[in-house]
């Protein structure tokens, strides 16, 4: 190998993980964008046969549902295809469905719409997946905290945008132009140089006793299958406050709308301010132990929600959360990286993130069915014991 081969290596990978990272984040900030806005979207679209309220509460969960179930297969093709043909794939196909989405004429279509997202999406995945064929492990973890960062700043520029634009464009016609983000990111990838060699497989010495999905990955403790059980508890305990968070705070602390959002929003703030000091802390060897007392961390600050009668206990029961949900996140990460093979990556990744969305629709149907018979707040009760249910099988080790 020339030396000048062997500078252009790293140049080549760095260059390719700006350029997923920035490719996640548009498409990210065209996906999470919107949501908020479909109520709005289907009265002022279709006002003759919009949907009721409350059904069109079910549109936000249409592309979640099929992301769960389309990621696994994707991430399947992802290792016979090639992960960067797979991420350009990801981008194409979300960019498709915007344009459908856009050009919806009934509630129908724009529903179709919405689920093709899903189905054709999943950038999310294929993008960690092609970083794992790129780098080490231990830069792998720290890369993946980097993208939910980039889905989390999303979460928060990408409404606000769409917010200020709501009286000055058509909603519905907003999904063509969002559809520009993913289109950009297929093209430069495509003409982007290869990043060169990928990481390397182990040698067929170590490889011959690499854990399987089933079995314990080395030192993590954790095997993949059982990762995406706890990838799924960890959803269903943290979202399932999420569909009722602000009319539980209008009836049971008489709090307004604007500082509900701002409640809302606190534990995501805190991921951006504090994934970067507890991830250093984190490794593939603590990372199974840090995930049991991060779960208990946040099911203690959703307890402190759930018990509180005034705003400051519920400020700080939302910093606890923020607090435990960032360093579970990050606990995760190092564990999706400690039990990722090459050879696996696409499916490793799919599966996991099927996992976590798997989890998000079974929140908001168990949220949807506990509200109006137990109370806005009985889904925070419901997550406080799920996801204390999931530190005692880690710290029992019944996971």
């Amino acid at each position: 190998m020339s030396v000048a081969q062997a500078a252009s290596r790293p140049a080549g990978a760095t260059r390719a993980v700006a350029i997923t990272v920035a490719g996640h984040f548009g498409a990210a900030l065209a996906a999470l964008c919107m949501p908020p806005f479909y109520g709005q979207i289907l009265e002022s679209s279709f006002p003759a046969n919009a949907p009721s309220a409350a059904l069109a509460g079910w549109y936000f969960t249409l592309p979640t549902l099929a992301a769960a179930i389309a990621n696994p297969a994707w991430g399947r093709l992802a290792d016979r295809i090639g992960r960067r043909a797979s991420l350009m794939r990801a981008h194409a196909g979300l960019c498709l469905s915007f344009i459908l989405t856009g050009l919806a004429r009934t509630p129908l279509e724009f529903a179709l719409g919405l689920i093709l997202q899903g189905l054709l999406g999943g950038t999310f995945s294929a993008s960690n997946a092609y970083l794992a064929e790129q780098l080490p492990p231990a830069r792998l973890a720290t890369l993946l905290g980097v993208m939910q960062a980039s889905a989390r700043t999303a979460l928060f520029a990408g409404p606000a945008l769409i917010g200020m634009m709501s009286g000055h464009a058509n909603m519905l016609q907003l999904f063509l132009y969002l559809a520009l983000f993913p289109g950009v990111a297929c093209v430069v990838l495509y003409f982007s140089p290869d990043a060169g060699a990928p990481r390397k497989p182990a040698p067929a010495s170590a490889s011959a006793h690499a854990p399987s999905g089933d079995e314990e990955a080395g030192s993590c403790g954790v095997s993949a299958v059982n990762l995406y059980r706890l990838q799924a508890l960890f959803a269903i305990g943290t979202v399932l406050s999420y569909p009722y968070f602000v009319s539980d705070l209008a009836h049971r602390l008489q709090i307004g709308a604007a500082t509900a959002g701002m409640m809302f929003g606190l534990p995501h703030a805190l991921f951006l301010l504090l994934a970067w000091p507890l991830g250093r802390k984190l490794g593939h060897a603590n990372a199974r132990a840090a995930l049991g007392w991060y779960a208990a961390l946040t099911s203690a600050g959703l307890l402190l929600q759930a018990l509180a009668d005034a705003l400051p206990a519920l400020l700080a029961g939302r910093v606890l959360m923020g607090v435990g949900m960032t360093g579970a996140y990050l606990a995760i990460n190092a564990l999706a990286a400690a039990t990722s093979t090459l050879a696996r990556a696409g499916r490793h990744f799919g599966s996991l993130e099927g996992a976590n969305k798997w989890g998000a629709v079974s929140a908001g149907l168990l949220a949807s069915l506990l509200a109006p018979s137990l109370g806005y707040a009985a889904p925070l009760w419901l997550g406080t014991a799920v996801v204390a249910a999931l530190f005692i099988s880690l710290k029992w080790r019944l996971l």
